[in-house]
């Protein structure tokens, strides 16, 4: 009899113990812990991630269904669930921008590029440094330069 109480308490506390699942759910992308995530069990109850992104479900569920506003939902089963539960984040498109005018704009984009430089040359002691030449990309390639680049392209 005393064998068979010691059984039925254990058997009773791994039961509850499995019943128990405890994870985080995080960004696929970033890994960051996501808050505020909904955990929809199969029983009908819902569960929220806290502000680290864990959970802890203590009833028992087959399956879960996790949703964020931001992340694609996720549906699970019990033996699927590890640890760490990763979403994927939704990516929100346009299929098509109409713009309406009155009248075509035209732009110069010669005139409409400016640059740092037009604005600030230090002058310090009569000695003139332009700080900012040193960021300076040329556009374009010299002669020299396109007739190497030609070379190269030609005999690869």
């Amino acid at each position: 009899m005393r064998i068979l109480m010691i059984f039925l308490l254990m058997f009773s506390a791994l039961q509850s113990a499995m019943a128990q699942k405890r994870g985080v759910i995080v960004n696929m992308e970033t890994g960051v812990p996501i808050r505020d995530a909904k955990i929809y069990t199969n029983t009908n109850k819902t569960f929220t991630t806290d502000w680290r992104g864990q959970y802890s479900i203590k009833d028992y569920f087959t399956s879960a269904t996790i949703t964020h506003q931001n992340y694609l939902s996720l549906t699970l089963n019990l033996y699927e669930m590890g640890d760490t539960i990763e979403l994927l984040p939704r990516f929100n498109t346009l299929e098509e921008v109409v713009v309406y005018g009155s009248k075509p704009m035209t732009f110069d984009v010669k005139r409409a590029t400016h640059d740092a430089r037009d604005y600030y040359t230090p002058n310090v002691g009569g000695f003139s440094f332009d700080f900012f030449s040193l960021f300076h990309k040329r556009r374009g390639l010299s002669s020299k330069e396109k007739e190497k680049h030609d070379e190269i392209i030609r005999t690869y």
